[in-house]
């Protein structure tokens, strides 16, 4: 056993052929134990009453059953797909599978003492059905959340949007493991929407100095945004391996809702991979 753990959600399409490589990738560097987990909400929680009588039963009963059938296809695929690339990548002895039944927020209770879930873009964009497991994870769990796109793993070339916050704090903190020697890290940083009082915590010398100690001496680019912050700082990151960035914003109401920046680097459908803190 390896003493971290990282967290793989699939969904038994081709769309977890993506997080599954990340997540295969991202192990080692983590010196973590992989485990995939297959969410399923539980029919039961959704389905709505036809109406009463035995007929409207019956209608229910043979709905569920189609959905636990369809759910049952979808899980087995997952599963077999991350068998075949554990034991491909020499990772079998470490890595374990789980399929949970429950709501997305009970299900999320897997990402506790987890230093991170890798999930697929579409996920992290609100979409399809890992997003609520994503959201509860990232919100309610407070896991990180590592949404992969294109660079290279380990990556090489490191953007940290900085601003002070705790959430960018936490994502640089959980980012720890890609801060070695050798790795270009740039600190993207903004006055804009920074009240008076968060402008001493939003120095970008103090991520610079937190990251000397490890060997990096990191360079500072200002981003002054004709439009949304978000696209700017997409935009700024566009040559990096990796962004690194905090999630901010309110609760969550089934799906993301975040302020614009957040909302903007969880829905880019270009750039590079995404790791992010809330």
């Amino acid at each position: 056993m390896r003493p971290e753990r990282l967290l793989v959600a699939l969904q038994g399409t081709d769309a977890d052929a993506m997080p599954l490589e990340a997540a295969i990738a991202l192990a080692p560097i983590f010196n973590a134990d992989l485990r995939g987990v297959f969410v399923e909400p539980d029919p039961a929680a959704y389905m709505l009453w036809t109406g009463p009588g035995a007929a409207g039963a019956s209608v229910v009963s043979s709905a569920l059953d189609a959905v636990r059938e369809e759910a049952d296809i979808y899980a087995k695929a997952a599963q077999a797909r991350f068998n075949a690339a554990v034991e491909e990548a020499g990772l079998a002895p470490a890595a374990s599978f789980r399929r949970i039944t429950d709501s997305p927020s009970e299900a999320a209770q897997q990402a506790r003492l987890v230093r991170l879930m890798v999930t697929c873009p579409n996920a992290a964009a609100g979409k399809g059905p890992l997003a609520d497991f994503t959201t509860a994870c990232l919100v309610d769990e407070g896991c990180p959340v590592f949404v992969p796109r294109r660079g290279a793993l380990a990556p090489r070339t490191i953007a940290v949007a900085w601003d002070g916050s705790k959430e960018a704090a936490r994502a640089a903190f959980a980012a720890t493991p890609f801060f070695t020697q050798g790795v270009e890290v740039t600190i993207l940083h903004s006055p804009k929407n920074l009240d008076f009082n968060d402008r001493a915590a939003a120095a970008p010398n103090r991520l610079a100095n937190w990251l000397r100690p490890r060997g990096i001496e990191a360079r500072t680019v200002e981003v002054k945004p004709d439009g949304p912050l978000g696209a700017a700082l997409i935009g700024a990151a566009a040559q990096a391996d990796l962004l690194v960035a905090g999630a901010y914003g309110q609760s969550r109401i089934a799906q993301f809702i975040f302020g614009g920046v957040t909302r903007s680097l969880l829905s880019a459908t270009d750039g590079p991979s995404l790791l992010i803190a809330h």
